[in-house]
Protein backbone atom coordinates (compact mmCIF):
# COMPACT_ATOMS: atom_id res chain seq x y z
CA UNK A 1 0.00 0.00 0.00
CA UNK A 2 1.19 3.49 -0.74
CA UNK A 3 2.40 5.28 1.92
CA UNK A 4 -0.09 8.71 2.74
CA UNK A 5 2.47 11.56 2.80
CA UNK A 6 0.47 13.55 1.90
CA UNK A 7 -2.78 12.45 4.17
CA UNK A 8 -5.06 16.35 4.38
CA UNK A 9 -3.21 18.25 2.02
CA UNK A 10 -4.12 20.05 -1.35
CA UNK A 11 -2.28 19.96 -3.93
CA UNK A 12 -3.37 21.77 -7.39
CA UNK A 13 -1.36 20.81 -10.75
CA UNK A 14 -1.58 23.04 -14.13
CA UNK A 15 -1.64 21.34 -17.09
CA UNK A 16 -2.53 18.56 -15.46
CA UNK A 17 -4.90 16.59 -18.31
CA UNK A 18 -2.13 14.21 -19.75
CA UNK A 19 1.83 13.73 -19.20
CA UNK A 20 3.87 14.54 -16.23
CA UNK A 21 1.11 16.62 -15.14
CA UNK A 22 -1.17 13.73 -14.75
CA UNK A 23 0.95 11.73 -13.65
CA UNK A 24 2.04 13.86 -10.81
CA UNK A 25 -1.26 14.68 -9.64
CA UNK A 26 -2.00 11.12 -9.36
CA UNK A 27 1.25 10.05 -7.60
CA UNK A 28 0.18 12.95 -5.01
CA UNK A 29 -3.30 11.70 -4.96
CA UNK A 30 -1.94 7.83 -4.27
CA UNK A 31 0.16 9.12 -1.14
CA UNK A 32 -2.89 10.80 -0.08
CA UNK A 33 -3.51 14.28 -1.36
CA UNK A 34 -6.96 16.16 -2.52
CA UNK A 35 -5.22 16.77 -6.06
CA UNK A 36 -7.26 19.28 -8.62
CA UNK A 37 -6.15 19.00 -12.25
CA UNK A 38 -6.30 21.87 -14.55
CA UNK A 39 -6.29 22.01 -18.67
CA UNK A 40 -7.57 24.37 -21.18
CA UNK A 41 -9.52 21.20 -22.96
CA UNK A 42 -12.65 20.19 -21.60
CA UNK A 43 -13.04 16.50 -22.97
CA UNK A 44 -9.81 15.54 -22.13
CA UNK A 45 -9.69 16.94 -18.48
CA UNK A 46 -13.05 15.59 -17.99
CA UNK A 47 -11.21 11.61 -18.87
CA UNK A 48 -8.41 12.58 -16.56
CA UNK A 49 -10.90 12.90 -13.72
CA UNK A 50 -12.45 9.90 -14.54
CA UNK A 51 -9.39 7.97 -14.29
CA UNK A 52 -8.37 9.50 -10.83
CA UNK A 53 -12.00 9.51 -10.02
CA UNK A 54 -11.91 5.70 -10.58
CA UNK A 55 -8.74 4.65 -8.77
CA UNK A 56 -10.78 5.88 -5.83
CA UNK A 57 -8.94 9.20 -5.42
CA UNK A 58 -10.54 12.81 -4.40
CA UNK A 59 -10.45 14.69 -7.07
CA UNK A 60 -11.84 17.73 -8.74
CA UNK A 61 -10.57 19.91 -12.25
CA UNK A 62 -10.96 23.43 -13.40
CA UNK A 63 -10.80 24.45 -17.17
CA UNK A 64 -8.93 27.37 -17.61
CA UNK A 65 -5.94 28.86 -19.24
CA UNK A 66 -3.11 29.85 -16.80
CA UNK A 67 -1.88 32.36 -19.42
CA UNK A 68 -5.07 34.24 -17.74
CA UNK A 69 -4.13 36.47 -14.45
CA UNK A 70 -8.14 36.22 -13.97
CA UNK A 71 -8.70 32.57 -14.72
CA UNK A 72 -5.93 31.68 -12.15
CA UNK A 73 -7.48 33.68 -9.36
CA UNK A 74 -10.92 32.11 -10.16
CA UNK A 75 -9.06 28.97 -9.83
CA UNK A 76 -7.70 29.05 -6.57
CA UNK A 77 -10.64 30.99 -5.11
CA UNK A 78 -12.62 27.74 -5.72
CA UNK A 79 -10.01 25.71 -4.89
CA UNK A 80 -9.40 27.38 -1.20
CA UNK A 81 -13.76 27.55 -0.88
CA UNK A 82 -13.71 23.73 -1.89
CA UNK A 83 -11.43 22.03 0.22
CA UNK A 84 -10.59 24.64 2.74
CA UNK A 85 -7.14 25.84 1.93
CA UNK A 86 -3.97 24.81 -0.53
CA UNK A 87 -0.53 22.65 0.76
CA UNK A 88 0.81 22.20 -2.83
CA UNK A 89 1.13 24.28 -6.34
CA UNK A 90 3.07 22.25 -8.91
CA UNK A 91 3.44 24.48 -11.93
CA UNK A 92 3.54 22.09 -14.75
CA UNK A 93 1.25 23.66 -17.88
CA UNK A 94 4.08 24.48 -20.82
CA UNK A 95 3.96 24.67 -24.31
CA UNK A 96 7.11 23.20 -26.43
CA UNK A 97 9.01 23.69 -30.01
CA UNK A 98 11.40 21.57 -32.29
CA UNK A 99 12.13 24.13 -35.05
CA UNK A 100 14.79 26.59 -35.81
CA UNK A 101 14.58 30.00 -33.79
CA UNK A 102 13.79 31.97 -37.52
CA UNK A 103 10.80 29.23 -38.63
CA UNK A 104 8.56 30.66 -36.15
CA UNK A 105 7.41 34.21 -35.04
CA UNK A 106 5.73 36.49 -32.84
CA UNK A 107 2.40 34.86 -32.08
CA UNK A 108 4.44 31.40 -31.11
CA UNK A 109 6.87 33.31 -29.37
CA UNK A 110 3.65 35.28 -27.35
CA UNK A 111 1.49 31.87 -26.13
CA UNK A 112 5.36 30.23 -24.93
CA UNK A 113 5.81 32.93 -22.53
CA UNK A 114 2.24 33.72 -21.69
CA UNK A 115 1.67 30.13 -20.86
CA UNK A 116 4.97 28.76 -20.06
CA UNK A 117 6.32 32.01 -17.14
CA UNK A 118 3.27 34.00 -16.81
CA UNK A 119 1.11 31.24 -16.39
CA UNK A 120 4.09 29.88 -13.31
CA UNK A 121 3.89 33.67 -12.28
CA UNK A 122 0.01 34.38 -12.17
CA UNK A 123 -0.62 31.20 -10.65
CA UNK A 124 2.12 31.32 -7.49
CA UNK A 125 1.04 34.89 -7.24
CA UNK A 126 -2.92 33.64 -6.62
CA UNK A 127 -1.61 31.04 -4.59
CA UNK A 128 0.41 32.61 -2.05
CA UNK A 129 -1.40 33.63 0.72
CA UNK A 130 -2.55 30.31 1.36
CA UNK A 131 0.76 28.27 0.32
CA UNK A 132 1.79 30.73 3.68
CA UNK A 133 -0.96 29.92 5.28
CA UNK A 134 0.07 26.13 5.67
CA UNK A 135 4.00 25.96 5.25
CA UNK A 136 3.00 24.89 1.85
CA UNK A 137 4.98 24.42 -1.19
CA UNK A 138 5.25 25.67 -4.40
CA UNK A 139 6.85 23.89 -7.51
CA UNK A 140 8.62 24.47 -10.79
CA UNK A 141 8.77 22.31 -13.79
CA UNK A 142 11.79 23.27 -15.99
CA UNK A 143 13.80 21.15 -18.45
CA UNK A 144 17.19 20.20 -19.51
CA UNK A 145 16.40 23.01 -21.66
CA UNK A 146 16.45 25.15 -18.86
CA UNK A 147 19.78 23.95 -17.96
CA UNK A 148 21.46 24.86 -21.23
CA UNK A 149 20.55 26.30 -24.32
CA UNK A 150 19.07 23.20 -26.81
CA UNK A 151 18.92 23.77 -30.81
CA UNK A 152 15.67 24.12 -31.97
CA UNK A 153 14.16 24.76 -28.77
CA UNK A 154 15.50 28.34 -28.20
CA UNK A 155 12.00 29.91 -26.81
CA UNK A 156 11.59 26.50 -24.95
CA UNK A 157 14.85 27.11 -23.57
CA UNK A 158 14.28 30.87 -22.57
CA UNK A 159 10.74 29.78 -20.78
CA UNK A 160 12.39 27.38 -18.53
CA UNK A 161 15.08 29.45 -17.56
CA UNK A 162 13.09 32.09 -16.54
CA UNK A 163 11.44 29.90 -14.04
CA UNK A 164 14.72 29.64 -12.50
CA UNK A 165 15.31 33.17 -11.53
CA UNK A 166 12.01 33.33 -10.29
CA UNK A 167 12.61 30.10 -7.64
CA UNK A 168 15.18 31.21 -7.08
CA UNK A 169 14.07 35.02 -6.03
CA UNK A 170 10.99 33.22 -4.60
CA UNK A 171 13.13 30.88 -2.01
CA UNK A 172 15.10 33.64 -0.60
CA UNK A 173 11.44 35.60 -0.36
CA UNK A 174 9.53 32.72 1.18
CA UNK A 175 11.92 31.41 3.62
CA UNK A 176 10.62 33.59 6.40
CA UNK A 177 7.32 32.40 5.68
CA UNK A 178 8.05 28.48 5.74
CA UNK A 179 7.12 28.09 2.01
CA UNK A 180 8.99 25.64 0.21
CA UNK A 181 10.07 26.25 -3.06
CA UNK A 182 11.19 24.12 -5.50
CA UNK A 183 12.29 23.35 -8.98
CA UNK A 184 12.73 19.74 -10.94
CA UNK A 185 14.87 19.52 -14.00
CA UNK A 186 13.16 16.53 -16.16
CA UNK A 187 14.82 14.90 -19.44
CA UNK A 188 13.15 13.95 -22.66
CA UNK A 189 10.11 11.86 -21.01
CA UNK A 190 7.47 9.39 -22.52
CA UNK A 191 5.02 11.40 -24.19
CA UNK A 192 1.36 10.65 -24.76
CA UNK A 193 0.30 9.93 -28.20
CA UNK A 194 -1.54 12.84 -28.63
CA UNK A 195 0.81 15.20 -27.30
CA UNK A 196 2.14 18.34 -29.89
CA UNK A 197 4.85 20.79 -30.57
CA UNK A 198 5.49 23.89 -32.26
CA UNK A 199 6.95 23.14 -35.50
CA UNK A 200 8.45 25.00 -38.50
CA UNK A 201 5.93 28.51 -38.89
CA UNK A 202 3.78 27.56 -35.66
CA UNK A 203 2.34 24.32 -36.98
CA UNK A 204 2.08 22.09 -34.24
CA UNK A 205 3.90 18.40 -35.16
CA UNK A 206 4.68 15.23 -33.19
CA UNK A 207 7.88 15.32 -30.81
CA UNK A 208 10.82 13.43 -32.08
CA UNK A 209 12.84 13.06 -29.63
CA UNK A 210 13.43 9.75 -28.15
CA UNK A 211 12.54 9.44 -23.81
CA UNK A 212 14.80 9.07 -21.43
CA UNK A 213 12.24 8.11 -18.92
CA UNK A 214 8.54 7.65 -18.07
CA UNK A 215 6.27 9.86 -16.62
CA UNK A 216 5.11 7.79 -14.03
CA UNK A 217 9.10 8.47 -13.06
CA UNK A 218 9.43 11.69 -13.05
CA UNK A 219 5.86 12.36 -11.07
CA UNK A 220 7.40 10.13 -8.17
CA UNK A 221 10.53 12.26 -8.55
CA UNK A 222 8.47 15.05 -7.93
CA UNK A 223 6.22 13.90 -5.02
CA UNK A 224 10.00 13.26 -3.02
CA UNK A 225 10.83 16.94 -4.01
CA UNK A 226 7.95 18.35 -2.23
CA UNK A 227 7.56 15.54 0.55
CA UNK A 228 12.05 16.21 1.69
CA UNK A 229 11.68 20.06 0.74
CA UNK A 230 14.08 20.00 -1.61
CA UNK A 231 15.46 22.90 -3.34
CA UNK A 232 15.93 21.05 -6.80
CA UNK A 233 16.46 17.83 -8.84
CA UNK A 234 18.02 17.32 -11.95
CA UNK A 235 17.31 13.68 -13.75
CA UNK A 236 18.78 11.57 -15.63
CA UNK A 237 22.05 10.86 -16.09
CA UNK A 238 22.89 13.19 -19.18
CA UNK A 239 20.89 16.21 -17.15
CA UNK A 240 23.07 15.70 -13.99
CA UNK A 241 26.52 15.57 -16.62
CA UNK A 242 25.14 18.83 -18.16
CA UNK A 243 24.65 20.45 -15.28
CA UNK A 244 27.91 19.49 -13.81
CA UNK A 245 30.30 20.24 -16.98
CA UNK A 246 28.14 23.84 -18.07
CA UNK A 247 29.78 24.60 -14.48
CA UNK A 248 33.54 23.77 -15.90
CA UNK A 249 33.37 24.14 -19.34
CA UNK A 250 29.99 25.84 -21.18
CA UNK A 251 32.00 25.78 -24.54
CA UNK A 252 32.35 21.92 -24.22
CA UNK A 253 28.87 21.73 -23.91
CA UNK A 254 27.72 23.75 -26.29
CA UNK A 255 30.07 21.73 -28.96
CA UNK A 256 28.59 18.44 -27.68
CA UNK A 257 24.83 19.56 -28.05
CA UNK A 258 25.63 20.92 -31.26
CA UNK A 259 27.09 17.17 -32.61
CA UNK A 260 24.50 15.43 -31.45
CA UNK A 261 21.97 17.77 -33.01
CA UNK A 262 24.18 18.74 -36.21
CA UNK A 263 26.70 16.74 -36.31
CA UNK A 264 25.82 12.75 -36.47
CA UNK A 265 26.39 11.95 -32.64
CA UNK A 266 22.88 11.04 -32.14
CA UNK A 267 23.41 8.36 -34.64
CA UNK A 268 26.70 7.19 -33.46
CA UNK A 269 25.60 6.73 -29.94
CA UNK A 270 22.75 4.78 -30.49
CA UNK A 271 19.79 7.47 -29.52
CA UNK A 272 18.00 7.33 -32.90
Amino acid sequence: MTKQYFAGKVAFVTGSSRGIGFATARELGRQGAAVVLNARGEERLAKARKALEDEGLTVAALQADVASPDACKAMIDEIVDRFGGLDILVNNAALMMSTGFETIGPEVYKSMVEVNVLGAIYATRCALPHLKARKGSVVFLSSIAGLVGIPDMSLYSTTKMALAGLAGSLRCELKPAGVHVGMVYPGFTQNDPEKRMFGPGGTLILPGRPPYHTQEQVAKKIATLIRKRKRQMVLTPYGKAVHLMMRVSPRFVEYVIAQIQYGGLRQRLGVE
